[in-house]
């Protein structure tokens, strides 16, 4: 469908323009008909060797806000117990700035999260929350002993255990298309825990055909299987259609690996060899879809046609059938002149990383630097219908349905996961669940991991940068601000760093 918008469901901010172009094309929107980028078992129990973050990691002996009568706060809080945390038992505990339930939210905890306490001591209650206690690396969470609590041995965060995301995977997740369904809070024959409150989400119970579900586990109940959906829902198994696997990522660059390098998109290319004749000629060997090789920066031009030479045993590439990846310009945001190979810079003892991201919307590319040094390389998928600088009306800067905004911006948001929601009039809302590794940049905008498709280096989204799960993994724990410990979303404060985007066509 043209245009299609999305949105975050998270509450807090709505986000429009990120989903892909694959409820146009249908589920075969890949070039080799696959149905795109997911998780690496579409069945079964999760994949062996992922394991979700440790809910537990050891006693700790501190007491439950409910046996912890609040105290006024104080200008020094008392040490905190050795290992003493909070731990989250609800898909959103939020992390505020300040101890009051309508304090700005800085930071986010989610199933199978936890993290240290400053002090073991509450601060204080305040409206519908018991205790709020100061949390670590800053930030207040209210423990209510329902959606968060601070004892370990609390018999919920073991069951939820199984349910959390595996957060150092690519894919958090299990992924698939819907068919077209309706979740269900209970199945027959199954006996499901009284979960706390918060834990489903209620909004979306009917799934509509090419919205996508996310899962952790499967059961069978009442002669069918079910799919245990990320907010404890279930889903008929036999109306989702798992996504195909994928192994596309970028390139890290160092002395032997830098640039200018060529990408290949939608199918293999030819390689070409200089005759004896010193004309160019095209050979059976091939540069398969996806593959890459450097480049020296020589070039010939063949009457109307470009060639390129290649770092690949003296082949030469066709220009047009390469996706070309080089800084734009000779210069970093700051002035300084951008240096191309050698190692990537070693981490600064103190001071600002500089770091920042140059993305190519047409040409489909992405490199990471760091000051004045690309750091890393990939294709990306910008909106499908290009991208155009935004225009500025009397209440908000837009740009036109599936479009990728040009300009400087910088990540202010992070989502470990965070589920993108389309809504429509008179139907049922299009859903991206639990799309991981989303950063906001502007208005409704994110760069994150499309698990729906393997389209790398062409349009396909509504407007979002999409990156390989493995690469927006990486780009998500290197960009600023970081995500502290344990939590599962971060917003920029103003005394955090913050990685700068710069979007040209």
């Amino acid at each position: 469908m043209s245009g299609r918008f999305c949105t975050a469901a998270l509450g807090v901010l709505w986000l429009v323009g990120c989903t892909s172009s694959r409820h146009e094309a249908g589920s075969s929107a890949g070039p080799s008909g696959s149905a795109g980028v997911a998780v690496a078992e579409p069945a079964g129990d999760r994949p062996a060797g992922a394991v979700a973050p440790a809910v537990v990691p050891g006693p700790s002996p501190v007491v439950p806000a409910a046996a912890v009568a609040p105290s006024p706060a104080a200008a020094e809080p008392a040490p905190a117990a050795e290992a003493a945390r909070v731990y989250s038992k609800s898909r959103e505990v939020m992390i505020r700035a300040a101890p009051r339930p309508k304090s700005q939210w800085i930071g986010q905890l989610s199933i199978g999260g936890s993290v240290l306490l400053k002090s073991a001591e509450p601060v204080r209650g305040s409206g519908d929350c018991p205790a709020f206690y100061a949390v670590e690396p800053r930030g207040y969470v209210c423990v209510d002993g329902d959606r968060a609590t601070l004892d370990p041995a609390d018999p919920m965060l073991k069951t939820l255990a199984p349910h959390a995301p595996l957060v150092d995977q690519p894919l958090p997740y299990r992924y698939g298309e819907s068919l077209g369904l309706k979740r269900l809070f209970e199945v027959d024959g199954f006996e499901t825990p009284e979960w706390p409150s918060g834990i489903h989400d209620r909004r979306h119970m009917t799934v509509r055909p090419r919205s996508s579900v996310a899962w952790t586990r499967e059961v069978e109940a009442g002669g069918a299987t079910w799919l245990w959906a990320s907010d404890l829902t279930f889903i008929p198994k036999d109306k989702v259609k798992p996504y195909e696997g994928a192994t596309f990522e970028g390139v890290h660059l160092t002395s032997e690996e830098r640039l200018p390098l060529a990408f290949f998109r939608r199918k293999p290319r030819p390689k070409y060899r200089l005759t004896e004749g010193d004309a160019l000629e095209k050979t059976d060997a091939v540069w398969e879809r996806l593959d890459r090789v450097g480049l020296t920066g020589k070039s010939r031009r063949v009457g109307k046609l470009t060639y390129l030479e290649t770092r690949d045993d003296g082949h030469w590439v066709l220009e047009r059938d390469a996706v070309v990846i080089k800084p734009r310009k000779s210069r970093n945001p700051w002035g300084r002149p951008i240096r191309l190979g050698g190692d990537a810079p070693e981490a600064r003892a103190e001071g600002p990383r500089n770091t920042w991201i140059e993305i190519a919307a047409l040409e489909g590319w992405l490199i990471a630097y760091e000051d004045d040094r690309p750091v890393f390389a990939t294709l990306i998928s910008a909106g499908r219908n290009g991208a155009d600088e935004p225009e500025k009306t009397e209440t908000e800067s837009i740009v036109p349905p599936s479009t990728t905004p040009l300009g400087q911006y910088r990540i202010n948001r992070k989502w470990v996961t965070k589920t993108l929601i389309t809504p429509h009039v008179n139907a049922d809302d299009w859903i991206e669940a639990e799309v991981p590794w989303s950063q906001h940049f502007f208005s409704k905008y994110l760069v994150h991991a499309a698990y729906w498709h393997n389209n790398w280096g062409d349009g396909q989204s509504g407007g979002c940068v999409n990156l390989s799960p493995v690469d927006a993994k990486w780009l998500f724990h290197w960009t600023e601000p970081p995500v502290p410990e344990g939590w599962h979303a971060v917003q920029v404060t103003r005394k955090d760093p913050s990685t700068r985007l710069v979007i040209h066509r």
